[in-house]
């Protein structure tokens, strides 16, 4: 599709273009050969008459115009997606449709996989991308890459609507057989070897992780892990324990033998909750989806 000399696909190449500021990891993210993509980018700097991306050293960088450009492509791609591309009718019944929702483990297992079930029979031609929760959760429900974000509200942003979901707690696990499955004390919690998750390959830490680093709670980590799900099997056979949000530590207390202890001392709550972007307030796809997961966070929650 054209709009005057343009053609609107070179759109999304400069998009990915400007948020990647490279043409190999552009062309590896749009699916694209590298000489397809430096010719969409050529097609660019000749419509734009500007570099647009200028390397230097080992990097690219952005020129004035391209920065200048940043927002208003963005903008205009995602209105394209959420107001023209998708369709104002939604019947779960016969749609054919995929939701993209960032979500970490946990609330998978306590809330997401009962909700995929139920759509599942509700609408059996939808089908669902889950992401893994890391530092760049927000862009991508910003940039329109994602429909839904699903985390803690510390990691929510005020910019887009948001619901509260449901609460929970922090617990301990310890493996039944250890010599904390009868309970354990602050002075134990701090003598014992822990076991943390840390997200991605830059080790983003737990909303726990980054409690204790604030509050200056010393402890002796001895296991890093990726998700909080590694948790529980790390800690069996040995006295390390792990702090868990209550209800994903019951999910696996219920079929591993762990056993979940009250927190010695207090520790805050925290407050599940789901956003998306303001422009798809009124996709009737996502009002759907969205409504499935308040039926379960209630659910939760009572």
């Amino acid at each position: 599709m054209r709009f005057g000399r343009l053609d609107l696909n070179l759109l999304v190449a400069l998009n990915v273009l400007i948020e990647e500021r490279s043409v190999s990891a552009a062309a590896k993210r749009l699916n694209l050969s590298q000489p397809a993509l430096s010719g969409a980018l050529n097609r660019l700097r000749e419509f734009f008459n500007d570099d647009l991306l200028v390397q230097t050293g080992r990097q690219m960088i952005l020129t004035p115009k391209a920065e200048e450009l940043s927002n208003p492509v963005n903008e205009a791609l995602l209105l394209i997606r959420s107001r023209i591309t998708t369709s104002s009718e939604f019947d779960p019944a016969t749609a054919e449709r995929n939701f993209s929702i960032i979500i970490s483990d946990y609330a998978f297992h306590v809330l997401l996989a009962d909700v995929i079930s139920r759509a599942a029979s509700l609408a059996p031609h939808v089908t669902f991308d889950v992401v893994a929760t890391d530092r760049q959760q927000s862009d991508r429900i910003e940039r329109g890459e994602s429909d839904l974000l699903i985390t803690i509200s510390n990691y929510i942003s005020d910019a887009h609507p948001r619901v509260a979901l449901f609460e929970d707690e922090h617990a301990i696990i310890c493996w039944s057989g250890g010599k904390y499955r009868d309970g354990i004390d602050a002075e134990g919690f701090f003598a014992a070897g822990h076991v943390v998750t840390c997200f991605g390959t830059d080790r983003f830490p737990a909303f726990t992780e980054r409690y204790f680093a604030q509050e200056r709670v010393a402890r002796r980590i001895e296991l890093r892990l990726p998700i909080f799900s590694d948790l529980p099997a790390a800690v069996i056979g040995t006295n390390r324990i792990a702090t868990m949000y209550r209800r994903h530590a019951e999910h696996f207390a219920s079929f591993l033998p762990i056993t979940v202890l009250k927190m010695p001392f207090e520790m805050p709550n925290v407050l599940e909750e789901v956003q998306w972007h303001t422009m798809r307030t009124k996709d009737e796809g996502l009002k759907w989806l969205i409504s499935l997961i308040k039926q379960r966070a209630a659910e939760i929650a009572g």
